[in-house]
């Protein structure tokens, strides 16, 4: 499994599971494994953090006020910068 930190970009307001995102710049962390479910395959998550902190770790960042954004990230209404 690896861990890297990223730069997001929510396009507008949005929510997930009961979390505002309004619109603006994150950081945020993907998480890399392989997929179970399929030969050779992988399977990505990521995790958007909710505080300005800027972090240098991707445990911390985790450990942050975080939030799954993968479905949010599929639909286009957050993407990677």
């Amino acid at each position: 499994m690896a861990k890297h930190l990223i730069n997001l970009e929510a396009l507008g307001d949005c929510e997930i599971r009961g979390h505002a995102i309004p619109q603006g710049t994150y950081q945020g962390v993907t998480i890399d494994r392989s997929d179970v479910n399929a030969e050779g395959g992988r399977a990505v998550a990521v995790f958007l953090c909710l505080t300005s902190d800027k972090y240098v770790d991707t445990d911390e960042a985790l450990n942050a006020s975080s939030v799954n954004v993968t479905e949010l990230m599929h639909q286009g209404l957050i993407v990677e910068i």
